[in-house]
């Protein structure tokens, strides 16, 4: 029967997704955000296959060490800075460049600038906080900041960048109020002809704020930042191709009759007889707990749904009327089965089933 759980993931749609974004930004470099595990499709593999994106995005030092590791060659970015102070050393052997979002981070590196020579001169990006209430300097602080690290010697440059909050609801009016708070603080600095970076995933498809470098996250996995109930956000829409495949094996197949309940606290009673099948795959491997009864999944290419409570190793699928055998591989979702309609059903955003995956998942490329 081979694998429990497997997550094929399609470099070519990788590839292609990236392809996508430079389209979208033509006259912008491309940092493809690869943080947490590659939202779930493997961080080295991920990167391998996007080789001719301009630099990476990573969360942290370990992240960005494992890429170093594995022979990346690209500039790395590591997007949440500095931790702990000794991480500012780690910089320095990286030759990593660096989010910083407040100043004891900037503080932490030239402590360690004193003890240590860097590998490479460093580039700095500056995080403004423009309305997203989260990281980020004080539009206030900037000009003089960015002005004083320009000056400096170990600094090869500094790029300006800010998130946008609602960027997912482009009508939003946060965005415009953040665009304008983002341009006020640069504007003095126009001279000095800073690099910037506004545009992710929604922002760079619904959006036209590109700045100097997008930072393409979700959309390079080929799936959409945008509700479901977008229709005309969908992935297809954006001519996204959706990069994993989740599957997993049919392990018990049994006739139920009329009243029989499925699952734990029986939250689903047989209304007629019926035919249940039983999928190796459970909240342990990253299939939502909260998927009701309805979630819908794929055998043999026929659609069908899901039955009661999700097990922590395996869930309950409705096989009434359709052809199946045990050691099948079920479809839980992948290019014929939107993993953005899969979270619908579950009340969850894709992100969160990404990179929910368990390490018990097998990881497949081709």
């Amino acid at each position: 029967m081979g694998t429990r759980v497997i997550a094929t993931v399609d470099r070519r749609a990788l590839r292609h997704n990236l392809a996508v974004a430079r389209a979208r930004a033509p006259q912008s470099r491309v940092l493809a955000v690869i943080k947490a595990n590659a939202y779930g499709h493997g961080l080295v593999a991920c990167a391998e296959a996007l080789h001719e994106a301009d630099l990476f995005g990573v969360t942290d030092i370990d992240e960005a060490e494992q890429l170093r590791q594995a022979g990346c060659r690209q500039d790395i970015l590591v997007m949440q800075g500095l931790i702990e102070e000794p991480d500012a050393g780690r910089v320095l052997n990286g030759g990593f460049q660096l989010v910083i979002h407040r100043q004891e981070q900037l503080g932490w590196l030239e402590q360690a600038l004193g003890r240590q020579r860097p590998r490479a001169k460093l580039t700095l990006w500056l995080k403004l906080e423009t309305g997203m209430g989260r990281l980020g300097l004080a539009t206030s602080e900037l000009s003089d900041l960015f002005t004083r690290l320009r000056r400096q010697p170990w600094v090869a440059d500094v790029v300006l960048m800010t998130h946008l909050a609602s960027a997912t609801t482009p009508d939003a009016p946060l965005n415009d109020h953040q665009l304008l708070q983002f341009a006020r603080a640069c504007q003095p600095l126009a001279e000095q002809t800073p690099q910037t970076s506004i545009a992710a995933s929604a922002s760079l498809l619904a959006l036209d704020c590109s700045g100097d470098i997008v930072r393409p996250g979700l959309l390079l996995y080929g799936v959409s930042p945008f509700a479901w109930s977008d229709l005309s956000r969908r992935p297809a829409h954006f001519d996204l191709q959706p990069a994993m495949t989740l599957e997993a094996r049919l392990i018990s197949i049994r006739q139920q009759q009329a009243g029989d309940s499925i699952g734990y606290n029986s939250r689903f009673i047989c209304p007629a007889p019926m035919t249940v099948g039983i999928v190796s795959a459970g909240y342990a491997d990253g299939y939502p707990v909260t998927a009701p009864t309805g979630c819908p999944v794929l055998v043999g290419g026929h659609r069908s749904r899901t039955l009661g409570r999700v097990s922590m190793d395996m869930l309950a699928i409705d096989l009434t009327d359709l052809p199946a055998n045990i050691g099948d591989l079920v479809t839980l979702w992948g290019p014929q089965l939107p993993l953005e309609e899969v979270a619908d059903h579950c009340g969850l955003i894709p992100y969160t089933l990404l990179t929910g995956l368990g390490p018990r998942v097998r990881r497949e490329y081709r």
